[in-house]
């Protein structure tokens, strides 16, 4: 893989046909709020000062935080939803840097060598906490003057009193906060992985559930039951979704990811399946029999169908 790979967020674009371009830097782990702010004010300089420019996003495959701690943050999303998303506001292409190709690059000479003569970079827009360069010396001033005027700079976005960030979205999934954090997302935090094969535990409980181990690289919510929409071939299904061990059968189990969907019926093995939590219904709990399991199950379920399909 080269250093730099352009990707065509427009389909009747294969590959970049700007010599002049507008790109937004960051590694815009869940394309969040803050993160759309920066997306919005590239398309606003394109209108006003560079109409002749393309728009788009500069960032690494792989988050640079990857590299960068022994244990790395774990993600708000793939590579493909943030992609989806960047596509979502209108960006024409995305640019994904190798870290490891430019970790040792000056700032100096990532702005010269990379956003100017690879990119063709005339503007670029960048958050109040940007680093960039070897050692992430690069800050948002030397940016500015070496691009003098064509640097526009995001203050802090915050919500509900606090900085809107990927630091504090991790910590409400956590906590199980999802509906805060599906606000800062500004859409539902998913997981899509492959239906595997489980206990079957839910048929004997006469609510047979669909399996998922949770990729290693996502942020796990907080263990518990939650209302999820599920998508399989396209289709919306709404879902009642344990993330736990079932500690009531098995608390030696593996943490997993198990959903009962409403109104399914069929083979998903080997299916993926894209599960979007949109409610935190209660923590995971052990019961003294699979009986007591089944009646707070059937519970559960009624929570699910009280809420709208989105």
């Amino acid at each position: 893989m080269t250093a730099l790979e352009y990707i065509s967020l427009q389909t009747e674009k294969t590959a970049m046909t700007s010599e002049a371009n507008i790109i937004c830097l960051g590694n815009f782990d869940g394309v969040h709020m803050a993160h759309r702010t920066l997306l919005k004010e590239a398309k606003r300089l394109q209108k006003d000062r560079f109409p002749n420019a393309s728009c788009g996003v500069f960032c690494f495959r792989q988050p640079s935080s990857d590299f960068l701690y022994e244990q790395p943050p774990r993600h708000l999303c793939t590579l493909e939803q943030k992609l989806a998303r960047f596509a979502e506001e209108g960006m024409e292409f995305a640019i994904l840097a190798d870290f490891q190709a430019l970790q040792d690059v000056s700032p100096e000479n990532f702005v010269t060598d990379v956003l100017q003569s690879q990119c063709g970079c005339v503007a670029a827009v960048c958050g109040y906490n940007y680093r960039f360069g070897k050692r992430g010396v690069g800050t948002p001033e030397l940016l500015s003057s070496l691009l003098p005027g064509a640097v526009s700079v995001q203050p802090e976005i915050r919500f509900n009193g606090s900085p809107v960030s990927s630091t504090r979205i991790r910590t409400l999934l956590a906590q199980g906060e999802i509906e805060e954090a599906n606000r800062l997302l500004m859409l539902p935090y998913s997981i899509t992985a492959e239906v595997v094969h489980g206990k079957k535990l839910g048929r004997r409980l006469g609510t047979p559930t669909l399996n998922q181990s949770i990729p290693t690289d996502m942020q796990i919510p907080r263990a518990g039951v939650y209302v999820t929409d599920v998508i399989i071939d396209g289709k919306y299904y709404r879902g009642v979704t344990n993330i736990g061990t079932h500690p009531t059968v098995d608390a030696a189990a593996p943490l997993n990811c198990e959903t009962y969907l409403l109104d399914f019926c069929g083979d998903l093995y080997g299916k993926a399946a894209t599960v979007h939590f949109l409610h935190f219904i209660r923590p995971e709990q052990r019961f003294d029999s699979v009986e007591q399991l089944r009646l707070q199950i059937e519970a559960d379920v009624t929570v699910a169908k009280s809420l709208p399909l989105h």
